[in-house]
């Protein structure tokens, strides 16, 4: 009759393997522990759907004309954009968008990603902003929508 052999070598590394998964599931369980309070470590910035684009406007023109959009029969439609000249310079991520204007401006609605309408209401425009004016209202329905040329007082 065979008796089994004895391997003390073998024995040693099982040994040392279970300890090892041991020091290595409390060390998870410590991490773990001091993390519980700490809220997510770096949030990640939302990005545009869209490539940026350098703005048209330098830092100076913070004090130039705006005007607010705001629109009225959804929260929040991302792809959804005003444009000035054509271009987007803002999206309905929020209910509200606030675009910098110049006199002559041509401002649109894009909304030809959605094929349900959208209502659209000027909510507030600076000072000097003859045209458009606070509420006025835009629809639009599957397309670009034009609200008209910004039109300012003279200064």
């Amino acid at each position: 009759m065979k008796t089994g052999m004895h391997r003390p070598g073998r024995d040693r590394l099982e040994r040392a393997l279970i300890r090892l998964v041991v020091v290595i599931a409390a060390i998870v369980m410590l991490v773990q522990t001091l993390r519980v309070g700490d809220p997510l470590p770096d949030a990640v910035p939302v990005t545009s759907l869209e490539r940026t684009r350098p703005s048209l406007y330098p830092a100076s023109l913070l004090q130039e004309p705006v005007i607010t959009f705001q629109l009225k029969n959804y929260s929040t439609l991302p792809l959804a954009r005003v444009l000035v000249n054509g271009e987007s310079r803002g999206e309905f991520r929020e209910r509200y968008v606030t675009v910098f204007v110049r006199e002559g401006d041509m401002l649109e609605v894009d909304g030809s990603r959605y094929s349900r309408p959208l209502d659209i209401e000027v909510l507030d425009v600076s000072k000097e902003v003859l045209v458009p004016s606070a509420g006025d209202h835009l629809r639009v329905e599957g397309g670009i929508t034009c609200l008209g040329r910004v039109r300012l007082e003279n200064r």
